[in-house]
């Protein structure tokens, strides 16, 4: 198990959130999720200290990850698992999918 505080922050309908935690639930990993489509204080938290509007958001002992690939890849190596596992999830759902106000960019996260 990891010995450091990692916090996952993601939103309801967040495609690339989607494909990490089915990598998490593929390979049996548990952290603290942070919903930010039901609590507005999580957004505001991820704005704050992470500094972007995007999702998903790996915070490492208070230092923020995005990207979903390379959280991915992050949670592979410290839980000792293959960053690809079968976990080809549609991660490019249309945006109309996604609550209002959402978009994907390429690179793998949501911005909201």
């Amino acid at each position: 198990m990891a010995t450091s505080d990692l916090q996952l922050y993601i939103k309801n309908g967040c495609p690339f959130c989607h494909k990490v935690t089915s990598f998490m639930k593929a390979n049996n990993i548990e952290l603290p999720l942070h919903n930010i489509s039901v609590s507005d204080a999580d957004r505001d938290f991820l704005i704050e200290h992470g500094g972007k509007r995007q999702v998903p958001c790996l915070f490492i002992d208070g230092k923020a990850l995005y990207e979903s690939n390379d959280i991915i890849a992050y949670l592979g190596k410290v839980f000792s698992v293959s960053a690809v596992a079968e976990v080809a999830e549609k991660s490019t759902q249309a945006a109309d999918s996604m609550s209002d106000g959402a978009s994907c960019t390429i690179g793998g996260g949501c911005s909201f």
